[in-house]
């Protein structure tokens, strides 16, 4: 008997505010959404098997968001990662997407939704082959 899975979901964010957005936004793809406010609680969490982290670059405690991706890579290459971040910078994205992001989208009330729908197609059914 196959039991249908709610997917694990990872959000890497210091901003209460923008936590309980994230939070509205994804609460229908899953029950099973963690929070974290700084790299250090995510990277000791990942045996939970995360389908998806959503990862801002600004945290609190010592790592920011490319330390987080840094080793979040060194556990589970395979994990897809949304830098979901207000940084700018000349290079920002392609920083990213160079230590493993699959994803950048870059964070505004606005682009909520669109994260939704990006998270949507990350964890349902059949959706393994993306970022492969």
């Amino acid at each position: 008997m196959e039991f249908n899975q709610q997917p694990v979901i990872f959000v890497v964010e210091d901003n209460v505010i923008y936590q309980n957005l994230i939070a509205k936004e994804l609460e229908s793809l899953s029950s099973n959404i963690h929070f974290y406010t700084n790299g250090e609680s995510c990277i000791l969490d990942l045996a939970k098997r995360p389908t998806v982290i959503v990862l801002d670059y600004n945290l609190d405690g010592v790592m920011n968001g490319l330390d987080t991706l840094q080793r979040v890579r060194d556990v589970d290459p395979d994990v897809y990662v949304i830098l979901f971040s207000s940084q700018k910078g000349l290079n920002t994205k392609e920083v990213f997407l160079q230590y493993g992001t699959f994803d950048f989208l870059e964070k505004n009330s606005l682009s909520l939704r669109t994260l939704r729908q990006m998270v949507n197609c990350v964890t349902s059914p059949g959706s393994k082959t993306l970022g492969n």
